[in-house]
């Protein structure tokens, strides 16, 4: 949302825009008099007898930060008496005995002071949020928030700023309802953020299509000091207007742009350290060892360790040979530093306005060698060559180099985690002789200290010019044209490491890449607005062409005479291999909008977008998505319209959208060569068709309803939204089933369906008393996932079935704990291996065994309640932020050498010690896991045991500031100055096992970089 700037006005300006205020306030004031001369007549012997009691008064109005507010409005309430603040907030006015001051300025709520017997007065007001949110941007424009009939929900750049997320989408995760965004790893630059809006809304890809400054590009990129507003389009209403990609919702992001006045330079910084939460505890080694051994008898099998062997890995007497390695603690060596550093300048007169900054972001690791740097130029240009002309323009570059270890095998820094935990604390780092020792697969350790590296330097240009032409009153025309490109230099160097026992992991290899995308985007708008008595409309048409490449080389190398040398020709021929790979893709489009209102209260929008792109056939590729919306302003009707109630507005809309994100070229019949053929005796190579295509393929298409209620009572006292949605997606793009003598894999067919239902509930309180302010606000969002149509049914760990949600775990239900051999035999189990101190699952058909039919739907992934509240706290100049996000009715599993423990000779960790014991197949010892077992894997099918509820609720992020006063800051020249400590993820409140956090990706826990804990200071300058 647009924030009306009173710091970017002059002083000079704001005197005469005073003036100006007051001159016209006198001019209302005589115009009223020549009306109403009667009234005047008797309302001037009141007046008269006053001035022989009226008193002289003093004061000055002040913001929440101490900063004077420059031609606020001072009158005595219920009078047209009053005067307006100058330059410093100061007002002097003369007043009878006994009235009230009401004190008002745009953007700020009105406050009224009893005079009294007080002679002077310091008077503070309150930022408006309703007034200064007032203007929401949508798509190829903006809108008043009260005018709004469609689903948007916004966030200012203001709201976001402090917050020292390493990323856009970590700043807005918990601030939008019915957003969902999940960060499933703490990797510097490789956080895995997800963004889903209302849910899954495909089978396919479910992101949201993202717009910075009007162009579709990465939100990763962006400097977040850079940022004006963030609003989100979640309903067919109001994301029809982009047609083909809107399906899943639309993210608008909009920098800053200069403003009138003189120079303003403003500085962010902040430098802050990381710590890891919520990571696994492992056993010590004599702990291993005796559980071992325990898992060992319980399977029949002799223990592995001796008595003599348990108290050798407990007293360290022989650390070569009975180590005490704490593997995860050896990795997590990383500083963890992070700073952040964001200069903007701007300013401009009526002509040119500009807005330009730079930007410094580094992050280290808590992983030695993990590091990722992020540099940002921008300069936004808007430039007024005459009263029908206008021209500007957007232009950012980004560079990201992230480096991190790697590895023998594939998975990164995933893969050196995986080995961290799952080798045993028995087995030695290094030996005494400072050589590395060797698991079976390597040593993690030393692929981080003795291993290679992998580097990505990343690029990134985005730009647009337009020009703006005036052709008559009312009615623009404007053309923009954008380019986004991106360059990814990679490489990844695996070294030869050598380790104590004389054996060699290799070889050592390089592999090559390098990604080239652009977009080149040509928009034209054609606008029309006009207003005539209580009738307004607002008309918009226009077309659009982006065209879409990609290249992408790699090359590879092995066998190097040295571990030192990285360039592709330094590697041997034998085993080389090169690939590339491109594509390209166009879409053309033709849209428009209409928007009518009367009077303001009665609301309507239509939207038509017209879309054809490249990725169908020639006959399917063109597609028609409108939308209509209705708003209802209840509280501007004269049955109901009184001073308490601000707003009250009902909306309803309808639409479809449509999705075209799918693999390019699955229309046509492609050829893979390197197949290969016999001809007699020799074999030679080839090419063949190896997928088949479907000619037939075309748009997948969403049909939304919503309803919506919104309201506000004394300008933020409490404000309400209420969002109702039913979204259908039909015609989904998906794999059918076909037979096995086919030959080829399965085509995509337009063959699934899927809805989302859902209910979203925004609430918010503020109020002040006196210098003391505090804001309350927070939403929840339910949403249910169903699949309506799927062809092509699977039962596995996951379902994906007709009447389910996508994706849910399937599984069986976990009723306890058999407490006895005897109660085995007399019930159904699905081992034979089933004993007392194994799980106990539940007979749904009660057929007397259990079998592929007892399975259950378990839960899914992506929660069906979201939610957020935020608290702020502001006196004279201090404020307090704490914000909390979380979710519920979501599950997650963990990787099962997590869970289990001991899996093909994996460690275990101290939660396992909480086991069930059994003795002579009786349990004389209840615990939350079953007896230990080593190889035995009955007990590790899936279910409602392994498929655990991650619901949770998160303290994302607690800041305390301080704004520095304003005499302190006229004497060192700042306008502003600001200082605050800052923390994120302090707090998590959840039934998931404390050892993994309840955000990672399902499956992946005890495999990935853990989540932080992020501690920082940080200043805010303006000069």
């Amino acid at each position: 949302m647009k924030r009306l700037n009173r710091k970017s006005y002059t002083k000079e300006k704001c005197v005469f825009s005073a003036c100006f205020a007051l001159s016209l306030s006198l001019l209302v004031n005589n115009a009223s008099a020549a009306g109403i001369i009667q009234n005047e007549k008797t309302s001037f012997k009141t007046e008269l007898s006053d001035v022989l009691q009226k008193k002289e008064i003093t004061g000055v109005v002040k913001d929440a930060n101490g900063e004077p507010v420059i031609g606020a409005n001072v009158s005595i309430k219920g009078t047209t008496t009053g005067t307006i603040t100058d330059i410093d907030g100061k007002f002097v006015l003369s007043v009878p005995e006994g009235v009230t001051l009401q004190i008002s300025f745009i953007g700020y709520i009105s406050k009224d002071v009893i005079v009294g017997n007080n002679k002077t007065f310091d008077i503070q007001l309150i930022e408006d949020a309703k007034k200064l949110d007032e203007i929401v941007v949508v798509g190829f424009g903006t809108q008043k928030k009260v005018n709004l009939t469609g689903s948007v929900s916004a966030v200012s750049g203001n709201e976001l700023s402090g917050i020292p997320a390493t990323s856009v989408a970590n700043m807005l995760q918990g601030k939008l309802p019915g957003v969902s965004i999940t960060q499933t790893s703490g990797q510097p630059g490789r956080e895995g953020t997800s963004i889903r809006i209302r849910g899954i809304g495909t089978m396919n890809n479910s992101n949201p299509m993202v717009l910075v400054d009007g162009l579709e590009s990465a939100m990763d990129d962006i400097n977040p000091n850079d940022i004006e507003n963030v609003s989100v389009l979640k309903d067919a209403a109001a994301a029809s207007i982009y047609g083909t990609r809107a399906a899943n919702g639309v993210i608008l992001i909009t920098t800053k742009r200069g403003k009138d006045g003189k120079p303003t330079v403003t500085y962010n910084g902040y430098v802050g350290v990381q710590k890891a939460v919520r990571t696994l505890q492992h056993l010590s080694s004599a702990e291993y060892a005796e559980l071992l051994n325990e898992g060992k008898i319980n399977e029949g099998i002799a223990p592995v360790y001796s008595a003599e062997d348990i108290e050798k890995f407990r007293n360290g007497s022989d650390p070569d040979n009975y180590a005490n390695t704490d593997w995860l603690d050896l990795l997590l060596q990383g500083s963890g530093l992070t700073h952040n550093h964001s200069v903007s300048l701007s300013g401009g007169t009526e002509a040119a306005r500009y807005s330009a900054s730079l930007a410094y972001y580094n992050q280290a690791g808590l992983v030695k060698n993990t590091d990722h740097n992020r540099y940002n130029v921008r300069f936004n240009l808007d430039s007024k060559v005459t009263d029908w002309l206008k021209f500007g323009m957007n232009t950012s570059m980004s560079r990201r180099d992230i480096v991190s270890p790697t590895n023998p095998f594939s998975g990164g820094l995933n893969q050196i985690f995986r080995q961290a935990n799952r080798i045993p604390n028995s087995f030695v780092n290094k030996y005494t002789n400072g050589t590395y020792g060797r698991h079976i697969d390597g040593n993690p350790i030393a692929w981080i200290e003795a291993g290679g590296k992998a580097t990505s330097k990343y690029s990134h240009v985005l730009g647009s010019v337009f020009g703006e032409l005036k052709l008559m009153p009312g009615l623009t025309l404007k053309g923009i044209a954008g380019v986004d490109y991106s360059f990814d230099d990679g490489k990844t160097h695996v070294k030869e490491i050598t380790y104590g026992d004389g054996s060699m992991q290799g070889p050592n290899f390089v592999e090559d890449y390098l990604e080239r995308k652009m977009t080149t985007t040509l928009q034209g708008l054609l606008n029309y607005e006009k207003s005539i008595g209580k009738h307004s409309l607002k008309a918009m048409v226009g077309v659009a062409r982006e065209s879409y490449s990609m290249n992408l080389t790699k090359a590879y190398r092995k066998n190097f005479p040295s571990n030192e040398l990285t360039g592709l020709d330094a590697g041997s021929t034998n085993g080389w291999s090169n690939s590339g790979s491109a594509l390209e893709a166009r879409i053309g489009s033709y849209f428009g909008r209409v928007n009518y209102d009367y009077e303001g209260k009665y609301l309507l929008e239509a939207n038509v977008r017209s879309d054809g792109s490249s990725k169908f056939n020639k006959g399917n590729r063109w597609g028609t998505f409108p939308s209509f919306s209705a708003g209802w302003r209840i509280s501007e009707e004269d049955f109901i319209k009184n001073d308490w109630l601000s707003n009250l507005k009902l909306r309803a809309s309808w639409g479809k959208l449509g999705n075209h994100r799918t693999d390019d070229y699955q229309y046509i019949a492609l050829i893979t060569l390197g197949e290969k053929y016999n001809f007699g005796n020799t074999v030679a190579d080839g090419a063949a068709q190896t997928k088949a295509n479907n000619a037939n393929i075309t748009w997948e298409t969403t049909t939304e309803l919503d309803f919506g209620l919104d309201g506000d009572i004394k300008n933020g006292l409490l404000t309400f939204g209420i969002d109702y949605y039913d979204r259908y997606t039909d015609n989904i793009l998906t794999s059918v089933p076909v037979s096995f003598i086919y030959g080829l894999d399965a085509p995509v067919s337009n063959a699934g369906a899927m809805r989302n239902r859902g209910l979203e509930v925004q609430l918010g309180h503020r109020k002040s008393f006196g210098k003391f302010e505090y804001g309350i606000s927070g939403y929840t969002a339910f949403n249910n996932n169903k699949v309506e149509k799927y062809l092509n049914p699977s039962k596995g760990s996951t379902i994906r079935m007709e009447g389910e949600a996508w994706d849910s775990f399937y599984g069986y239900e976990c009723i306890g704990i058999f407490q006895s051999d005897d109660e085995v035999k007399t019930s159904a189990v699905h081992s034979p291996f089933s004993k007392a101190g194994d799980l106990k699952f539940k007979d749904q058909n009660n057929d007397g065994k259990i079998d592929a039919n007892d399975r259950v739907v378990l839960g899914n992934t992506i929660p069906n309640i979201t939610y957020g509240f935020n608290l702020d706290l502001k006196y004279k100049g201090f404020d307090l932020n704490a914000f909390f996000q979380g979710a519920a009715d979501v599950y997650r599993t963990v990787d099962r050498e997590s869970m289990w423990g001991f899996i093909d000779g994996a460690n275990a960790q101290r939660k396992h010690l909480d086991r069930t014991i059994v003795e002579n197949g009786v349990v004389v010892k209840q615990g939350h896991y079953p007896r230990v077992l080593i190889s035995q894997s009955h007990n590790r099918v899936m279910s409602s045991f392994l498929a655990m509820n991650s619901s949770y609720l998160r303290l994302k992020n607690l800041q305390i500031g301080y704004n520095l006063p304003q005499n302190f800051l006229k004497g060192i020249h700042l306008s502003k100055a600001r200082v605050y400590v800052s923390g994120q993820n302090l707090l998590t409140f959840t039934s998931f096992p404390k050892d993994f956090d309840p955000e990672v990706s399902s499956g992946g826990a005890g495999s990935s970089y853990p989540q932080v804990a992020f501690y920082t200071i940080g200043l805010d300058i303006t000069f």
